[in-house]
């Protein structure tokens, strides 16, 4: 009598251990929300962690951060251009590149190109030039963010939509060669696609 109510128990809390499984499986899959999937993605990279995806937050982070340091590197350029543009117009007494240079030694330092007008008016029509080029690229660069941006939290919400998708091989594509009989009792071979789907 103490044997089976030994093996009774056993059984018992073997099935109890097993639905838990279950029940703690489920769970976890009721607990990855898709709104706070993307809730978090609003944080670069917290989106991607929430859905475990850790390899893609180096890329995000490096995306991002690549995209503004370009987005830094033209507006410090188009600022070099500004002032040398703003001093130009403070000192109209300065008609050439020459006198520009002698009053400020230091005025054309941070400019990424040299000048090549000797006059004043020539230099400020190059740095115009210049800092139209810069405002161009500044914009393109701006967009770049944002679209990379959203493209993150983008991700982080298609990755909690298919957080559970099952991709296990009971669902498997696989090309073959496929023999026809036809009416003339001759057989030949022909290209197939077969689609197997195994039921649990």
């Amino acid at each position: 009598m103490t044997k089976h109510v030994l093996v009774l128990v056993c059984l018992l809390f073997g099935a109890t251990l097993h639905a838990q499984e279950k029940t703690e499986a489920h769970t976890e899959i009721a607990k990855h929300n898709i709104k706070r999937a993307t809730t978090l993605a609003l944080l670069p990279g917290a989106g991607q962690a929430y859905n475990r995806k850790y390899w893609k937050i180096p890329l995000v982070w490096g995306a991002i951060g690549g995209s503004g340091y370009y987005y830094a590197d033209l507006n410090s350029d188009f600022n070099a251009y500004k002032e040398v543009l703003t001093y130009i117009i403070d000192h109209p007494d300065l008609t050439t590149r020459v006198a520009l240079e002698l009053s400020d030694p230091n005025l054309f330092d941070a400019v990424p190109n040299p000048f090549f007008q000797s006059s004043s008016d020539g230099v400020a029509q190059e740095a115009i030039g210049f800092m139209e080029a810069l405002r161009t690229q500044r914009e393109y660069a701006f967009f770049g963010i944002i679209g990379i941006y959203v493209l993150s939290i983008l991700d982080a919400n298609i990755d909690a939509h298919l957080y559970d998708f099952d991709v296990s091989d009971d669902l498997s594509i696989a090309p073959k060669i496929q023999t026809f009989q036809g009416p003339s009792m001759n057989r030949w071979a022909s290209p197939g696609l077969s689609l197997t789907y195994t039921f649990p």
